[in-house]
């Protein structure tokens, strides 16, 4: 999905069948698709599985292009390098892939066609993401189960993928109708839900029928972007940087466990992963945090001793952040019970003798 279906009910798409939206969100070092945030946030308050899209452009530096997704996408939002017409090459995409990766964000897909792959000479694809593929049967649009079934055949020779790379999500048609929508572009994954969610590294965001209203749901990711996403140099920590720039607390505490535990292995054989800042801090059910748990386990010290050393620093930098936000959420007539909460976190934060 883009700016061009332009409004989508993503309610009933999810209702028609469908489990997951893949959403463009940037393309070069400068574009932000219209419907970017409207969509996301759509999508995660229907209960589909969402990852972004940037269409990557050969003229602009692997630098530029990764900075300009980390200010748009949220860093719990898996990010996709969609590589065709004028995306440049194989190299660009690895800069890339690697720059995210190394600031915490997912690159779990590689969408680069076929016919793409051919014209930038065949290279070896060896340690990128699993691919995207798209390769339509024919141009008959219908339901997109009905498009699929009807060429079940003919699909089932195109998972087989190409530069070293296998093919995990099969774009098979062009031609959906979708919503209300058509045409649309429609995608197959041969797993669960769960699966595809593990894949996505992402976990599974909550059905409608959960407690929070599609209102509240935008504002808790709101909250988790500014918290987890990227941030501008009020939000950074100085003296605390790398060659790419200084770090946000959350930046900082994944260096710390990352250069305790070390890197971890990959599904991609050969090669390793580091623990992304969503991982560090959270468990897979997305409720337990468990950086002092990580820490523990690298049997480097008591992770109550960590915690404890951690706590008045993460006060310090993240109190204001969480303050902005809460009063932004709350609005200016609720000044006084903003000012409770975020008096609230601040002491949970500071306080020493708390668990770990």
């Amino acid at each position: 999905m883009s700016h061009h279906q332009g409004t989508f009910d993503l309610a009933r798409t999810h209702a028609e069948g469908f489990e997951y939206a893949f959403l463009k969100a940037t393309e070069g070092s400068s574009f932000v698709d219209s419907r970017f945030a409207a969509n996301l946030a759509n999508a995660r308050a229907a209960g589909l599985l969402v990852a972004a899209y940037h269409y990557q452009r050969g003229d602009s530096t692997a630098a530029a292009q990764a900075a300009h997704i980390m200010r748009t996408v949220p860093a719990d939002v898996p990010i996709v390098l969609d590589v065709e017409a004028n995306g440049g090459d194989a190299n660009l995409t690895r800069d890339i892939v690697r720059r995210l990766v190394a600031a915490g964000w997912r690159s779990p897909l590689l969408y680069l066609p076929r016919w793409y792959w051919q014209q930038i000479g065949s290279p070896s694809l060896a340690g990128l993401p699993p691919l995207w593929y798209s390769r339509y049967a024919n141009n008959q649009g219908g339901a997109a189960s009905d498009i699929y079934e009807r060429n079940a055949d003919w699909f089932a020779q195109h998972w087989a993928g190409y530069g070293g790379l296998g093919v995990a999500v099969l774009q098979f048609t062009s031609s959906a109708t979708v919503a209300g929508h058509t045409p649309v572009d429609a995608n197959a994954y041969q797993g669960s839900r769960e699966q595809l969610a593990a894949l996505l590294g992402t976990n599974p965001t909550p059905n409608p029928e959960d407690d929070l209203t599609p209102e509240q749901a935008q504002k808790l990711n709101e909250i988790h972007h500014e918290l987890f996403g990227p941030r501008g140099p009020q939000g950074q920590i100085v003296g605390w940087g790398t060659k790419a720039g200084n770090h946000t607390a959350i930046g900082m505490l994944v260096q710390i466990v990352n250069a305790l535990i070390g890197p971890a292995a990959s599904r991609v054989p050969g090669s390793t992963v580091q623990v992304t800042a969503v991982d560090a801090i959270r468990n897979v059910d997305g409720i337990t945090y468990q950086l002092p748990a990580l820490i523990a386990a690298a049997g480097h010290t008591d992770p109550a001793e960590v915690a404890a050393a951690l706590r008045p620093i993460v006060a310090d930098v993240v109190g204001p952040v969480v303050g902005d936000v809460v009063r932004a959420a709350l609005g200016a007539d609720n000044d006084a019970t903003a000012a409770a909460i975020v008096d609230g976190i601040a002491d949970r934060l500071a306080a020493t003798g708390a668990a770990a």
